[in-house]
């Protein structure tokens, strides 16, 4: 299957919004036909290798804002954030982009889910390679948690189809229903899009 041919959902939020727990919901909704891709996995394995590392990508993910002796007194998210700007001053500024981009298409999934976008460069990348049609951007809201201590901000581009939840203290469950729920109404409402086009693909060869 082509990059074309598939669906992304995009979760954008501030750090602690909620996004994994989002994502975490959406894995187990959709099964084997959902696979999760990050744009960071390649900025964390190449700030790995920066600083001597040997390990997985997602390593120190439950140590993300503790300052740490391996990345020089810099917690994990600083120095994977220090990577990324120095990657897009080398490379440009859509340099992450493009190797996600990469990484959709090497995927077998028919569903993209990504719980980390963080700009209107970042979703626009994926609406040019899928189709802007085909991108869900789902916006999550928290009391006290903003983009002030982070590089990423909230995604905004008229082009893409935008919603916006909010998850609320206590509520998990009600959070986690209404993700999967504007995201189960987006799948269907592309693939019955995808059958018809087909169908009528069919009917004019036949004619």
């Amino acid at each position: 299957m082509g990059v074309g041919g598939k669906i992304a959902i995009l979760l954008n939020g501030p750090p602690r919004a909620g996004k994994d727990t989002a994502v975490a919901a959406l894995e187990s909704a959709f099964g084997p036909h959902a696979e999760t891709l990050k744009f960071t996995r390649p900025i964390k394995d190449l700030t790995h290798s920066r600083f001597g590392l040997d390990c997985s990508h997602d390593a120190f993910e439950d140590l993300k804002d503790v300052p740490l002796p391996e990345f020089g007194g810099m917690t994990p998210r600083e120095a994977y954030i220090d990577t990324s700007a120095k990657l897009k001053a080398e490379r440009g500024d859509d340099a992450v982009c493009r190797l996600f981009v990469e990484a959709i298409d090497a995927c077998n999934a028919s569903l993209i889910l990504n719980p980390d976008a963080g700009n209107d460069m970042e979703a626009e990348a994926v609406a040019e390679a899928l189709g802007a049609d085909r991108v869900l951007v789902i916006r999550i809201h928290r009391d006290g948690h903003d983009f002030s201590q982070c590089c990423r901000t909230w995604i905004s581009s008229p082009s893409l189809h935008i919603v916006d939840v909010t998850n609320r203290e206590g509520e998990r469950r009600v959070f986690e229903s209404e993700v999967v729920a504007l995201s189960r109404a987006f799948v269907e409402t592309v693939r019955a899009r995808d059958a018809a086009s087909c169908n009528e693909t069919v009917m004019r060869m036949a004619s």
